[in-house]
């Protein structure tokens, strides 16, 4: 009997070019990402609205954001596990129809009851777009551009929120903040229909389920530009570490506990600090004494930095690694969080001021929460990749749902703090994170020191 030849499906990913085929997988994960980050941040642009229109008071949105984590941290995990056993492709189109159904349901709502429980609908969609579209990413593309491709479509979620601030200013003094969720419910379900047909598997899902390799080859080949392959090849996924007897065992075993302890608190950091901003900046800036008009502006600028901390950081770890990089731009978006506390209560400190720092905050925080999915996703094997970055992302989400606690605590405060210091005390938190992800013992290598020989 013949023997088959075994391919390395690992190497034949990064001996391709990145254009086409990856290329366009990028482009869709980044419009699917673009409305995942309008759905993330709606609460953000609503929760003033329905202060005003509820009769409300801004504590009450606590358990309506915390409601939305706790889906997402849920629905990391269980869209991982599904992602690993009934491929990335179905689990993934499956978020977009908890997005449709979710939204839809809260546009619908008319008590803060109501809303909290269909922001938790949403909330499982949006827990499994973010890993699940690593993962793929990952999967796909080079090792030569993975970090930059990965920074490049997470960077789509914080720009889906500045696009959620555009839409707001349009759309809402005409027509209520129900459209808000109206759209964010109609979009994902135009991608569902669209990406169904066009979004190809993960070839190292593939690789793993031979029923599927007639299907991998033509996959292969489409990437390589050649006919390599014909399906009778034995395609094989070669990665380090001790397997245990499940995926749950295995980022607890001896060759992952560290890496798993760290990227989770980590994650959990940086979590924190991220959905205070993105919840109650604005709330925030208008307890600091701010406008209602600079409050939203304030939060499109800490969206919109994202695109320059995610990108360019991501470039920086392509080139130099994740280690140095990573770290230093936590601690920038620590500096950056203290000083938008000192600008927003000083008579002195000008409308540009406060502005750049919520830029140079959003740019370092938003991006470390792309670098911590790359790094996530390069510190785990194919066969427990889904998983495993589902469960950082849902450990990640204690520092999400702990955020409106923190902010309900501090506003219902009897004396009340001054501003500057809740946005000091997070500041702290953001310290932690760049601790934290500089002791991860897998750091992605930049490209620089591969090429020198280091």
């Amino acid at each position: 009997m013949e023997q088959k030849k075994i391919v390395d499906v690992g190497a034949v990913i990064d001996s391709a070019k990145y254009f086409w085929v990856p290329f366009w997988i990028t482009v869709m994960m980044i419009f699917i990402m673009l409305s995942d980050g309008f759905d993330l941040f709606t609460m953000g642009y609503v929760g003033p609205h329905l202060v005003e229109d509820w009769g409300i008071t801004r504590g009450d949105l606590g358990p309506v954001n915390s409601a939305g984590l706790i889906g997402m941290a849920i629905g990391s995990v269980v869209m991982g596990w599904f992602a690993d056993r009934i491929g990335r492709k179905r689990a993934y189109v499956s978020c977009l129809v908890l997005l449709f159904a979710g939204s839809m349901l809260c546009y619908y709502a008319s008590n803060v009851t109501e809303l909290a429980i269909w922001r938790s609908v949403t909330g499982l969609g949006l827990g499994g777009v973010t890993p699940l579209a690593t993962t793929l990413i990952s999967e796909w593309t080079s090792k030569r551009v993975r970090s930059a491709v990965v920074a490049c479509v997470i960077v789509a979620i914080p720009l889906g929120g500045s696009l959620a601030g555009i839409v707001e200013q349009a759309v809402v003094p005409e027509h209520g903040w129900r459209a808000m969720f109206l759209i964010g419910a109609l979009v994902p379900l135009a991608l569902f229909v669209i990406l169904w047909f066009l979004m190809p598997e993960s070839p190292k899902y593939m690789a793993q389920h031979p029923s599927q390799h007639k299907k991998l080859a033509k996959a292969l080949n489409r990437l390589l530009g050649e006919k390599r392959f014909d399906g009778t090849e034995e395609f094989v996924v070669i990665e380090e570490g001790k397997r245990s007897t499940n995926w749950f065992a295995t980022i607890w075993n001896h060759d992952f506990w560290k890496r798993t302890s760290l990227i989770w608190f980590a994650f959990a950091a940086n979590s924190f600090v991220l959905y205070i901003f993105t919840n109650y900046l604005s709330v925030l800036l208008r307890d600091a004494g701010q406008s209602a008009e600079m409050a939203s502006l304030g939060l499109q600028r800490f969206t919109f930095g994202a695109a320059i901390g995610t990108i360019g950081g991501g470039f920086l770890i392509n080139w130099l690694g994740s280690r140095w990089v990573g770290s230093g731009i936590a601690f920038v978006g620590a500096m950056g969080t203290a000083l938008i506390g000192v600008a927003a209560v000083s008579a002195g400190a000008s409308t540009a001021q406060l502005l750049t720092y919520c830029l140079i905050a959003g740019a370092a925080i938003n991006g470390m929460q792309a670098f911590m999915y790359a790094v996530a996703a390069h510190s785990y094997p194919t066969e427990i990749r889904g998983s495993a970055v589902g469960m950082a992302q849902t450990f990640s989400r204690l520092g999400g749902v702990l955020s409106p606690s923190a902010a309900t605590f501090y506003f219902n405060m009897q004396t009340q703090p001054p501003v500057n210091v809740f946005f000091l005390f997070t500041a702290g938190v953001a310290v932690l994170t760049a601790v934290s992800f500089f002791l991860i013992p897998t750091p992605i290598p930049g490209n620089f020191r591969r090429g020198s020989g280091h």
